[in-house]
């Protein structure tokens, strides 16, 4: 499982920074060689330590990790892990949550940028950095994050094990891909053990005890690279059959040597649907009509099998109202396909546990049971040894966001396959449940509700809705209420912040390539401005509201017939500007600029 050590991975670098050079020296024992970019030709070569700057001639900082390089209208960039924070140790290798990158100029000025072109730079800028911190980026120096652990034992290839852990890593859960490729491309050097893959999801390890047994329970969630984006800009499927909000989620369970572990996946349905913002609370999915969705569904589930094997399909949408024809498109789009190995089920989730009727989940857990027993778990044999038994299939769960009613049911899959794992390692005898040990029943659901939340985060701005029920087995009315917060939360991000999000993610993973002449000889993407009309229109309304509220503010002694009548008439201003301004919601809405959707 462990990288050999000829491809670890530096894990501390100083970096030089003179005028015309950057110095990156590893600081682990007995390196021989520095890497030295030059901030001019761009040239990357090895060079060996004595021909360092001399102490005092160059700027030397402290770094953790080299991420990539990107390229702005100002130039490249040197990106580079500032910042980390321990998050524990799978196997004896350290895993690392990043806390904070920096981008480091090629260029020693940018003097020869325009005003624009300066103001456009600032904000590329600005988006890099807000992807880097976002919650949820890991890294190690020395442990593969991004393939399961069933994939892992599967590498038989000698040439593929002495790769880097980049070039072996799976291309789908490697966030700073792009950025790598980059640095790559200005050497004709072996950059492996220079190269860091970045994951993004999210990395739990929980000491946990049951019958004085000590058990590492772990969950490695994998934000897939593919189609990746926000809430209501990104939705459905793409004709490669990468889907939106695609995440990996493998919980593991260690004790006493050995390794038991099982996968489950989410992802938006693999139709064409969108569901743009418009200022409106829940926007109206639509279905593309004109596209062909079972050809999409074929090339999602064809890759789907070929990973992780037989697909049981959970869909959480409600069978009635708005989110019915995307269910319906599914479930006929998947009877079309008539493939044997996908299996799929429909919960109305909301209707089910209408009027707090939780306990009504067992319905599906009992309906799913059998494709438990039957996809098992993956067991990591001893060191040489053959496979003993693997997991055969997968759950895929989705509702319309991927996050909250998936977040609740994947919660209790895990917790069914955690008494079976215990079990198998002999530590949980017949019929005994989780919830007989109320302390490490609590530890398991915060770590799932944990994972929830910065999944959440990551797609929709904010914490999961119905986490109370993942974290505390049930749903109060602070749960609801922290819901209610939750969602107003969403609409202002969804609908004000998001392109911005979008855009970023997109830059981030090479689907936006900046050029130079931006903002200067070519037109830059960022450059909008809002039609005189729209805003006038805005400004109107906000001068209305503004003086309904001072007519209600004004003092006692004014007339009230006078009060009440400038109020009906400013009401009335307000009601006609707002009912235009909402009926045009697509142009007050951030929306992406970088790449159509």
């Amino acid at each position: 499982m462990t990288s050999p050590q000829s491809q670890r991975i530096y894990e501390t670098y100083h970096l030089h920074i003179t005028n015309e050079k950057m110095y990156i020296e590893p600081l682990d024992a007995e390196v021989n060689q520095v890497l030295l970019i030059d901030r001019v030709t761009q040239e990357t070569v090895f060079q060996i330590p004595s021909l360092l700057p001399p102490s005092g001639v160059a700027d030397i900082r402290l770094v953790f990790g080299i991420l990539g390089r990107i390229h702005l209208i100002g130039g490249w960039y040197l990106v580079a892990v500032t910042g980390r924070e321990r998050v524990g140790e799978i196997e004896g290798q350290t895993i690392y949550q990043l806390t904070s990158a920096e981008l480091f100029p090629y260029t020693k000025s940018l003097l020869f940028l325009n005003a624009r072109q300066l103001e456009y730079n600032t904000v590329y800028k600005s988006m890099i950095e807000s992807v880097l911190r976002t919650p949820g980026m890991y890294f190690s120096s020395s442990f593969d994050l991004t393939h399961s652990f069933q994939r892992l034992a599967m590498m038989s290839d000698p040439q593929v094990l002495r790769d880097s852990l980049f070039r072996r890593a799976d291309r789908r859960f490697v966030w700073n891909r792009h950025l790598l490729l980059n640095f790559t491309s200005s050497s004709s050097e072996n950059l492996g053990r220079y190269m860091l893959p970045l994951l993004h999801g999210f990395v739990q390890i929980r000491n946990m005890q049951f019958h004085n047994v000590k058990v590492d329970y772990i969950i490695i969630s994998r934000r897939s690279t593919w189609r990746a984006g926000v809430r209501l800009y990104t939705r459905g499927i793409d004709n490669t059959g990468a889907v939106a909000n695609y995440v990996e989620s493998e919980a593991v369970a260690v004790s006493n040597g050995q390794l038991v572990s099982y996968v489950q996946s989410r992802g938006s349905a693999p139709i064409y649907w969108s569901q743009r913002p418009n200022l409106s609370y829940l926007p109206k999915p639509k279905v593309n009509v004109e596209h062909d969705h079972l050809q999409a569904l074929k090339a999602h589930f064809q890759e789907q099998i070929v990973l992780y094997g037989d697909q049981t399909v959970i869909t959480l949408v409600n069978h009635q109202g708005r989110e019915e024809l995307v269910g319906a498109v599914v479930r006929d789009a998947i009877k079309l396909s008539g493939h044997p190995n996908i299996t799929f089920v429909a919960f109305d989730f909301h209707a089910e546990t209408k009027h707090m009727k939780w306990e009504r989940l067992s319905v599906l857990m009992d309906r799913i049971e059998p494709e438990r027993q039957k996809q098992a778990f993956f067991v990591k044999p001893p060191l040489n040894s053959q496979l003993r038994q693997v997991q055969n299939g997968i759950f895929r769960t989705s509702c319309m966001d991927c996050l909250d009613r998936t977040n609740v049911i994947q919660g209790l899959i895990g917790k069914k396959v955690l008494e079976d794992q215990l079990r198998y390692l002999g530590i949980f005898g017949a019929g005994e449940k989780l919830e007989d040990d109320p302390l490490q029943h609590a530890a398991f659901r915060h770590i799932w509700a944990d994972n929830g939340d910065t999944i959440s985060v990551q797609y929709a701005g904010t914490g999961a809705l119905k986490s109370d029920f993942t974290r505390f087995g049930r749903r109060n009315y602070y749960g609801i209420m922290r819901d209610g917060l939750n969602s107003m939360q969403r609409y202002v991000k969804n609908n004000f912040m998001d392109g911005f999000r979008q855009d970023a993610i997109d830059l981030f993973l090479g689907n936006y390539i900046v050029e130079e002449e931006e903002g200067a000889t070519k037109a830059c993407p960022l450059e909008y401005r809002r039609g005189f009309f729209w805003t006038a229109l805005l400004v109107c309304a906000l001068m209305a509201m503004a003086m309904c509220a001072l007519c209600i503010l004004s003092p006692a002694e004014t007339d009230f017939t006078t009060r009440f009548s400038w109020f009906a008439l400013w009401l009335g201003a307000l009601m006609v500007t707002g009912g235009i301004i909402f009926k045009n919601g697509l142009e007050y809405v951030d929306r992406p600029r970088l790449v159509a959707r």
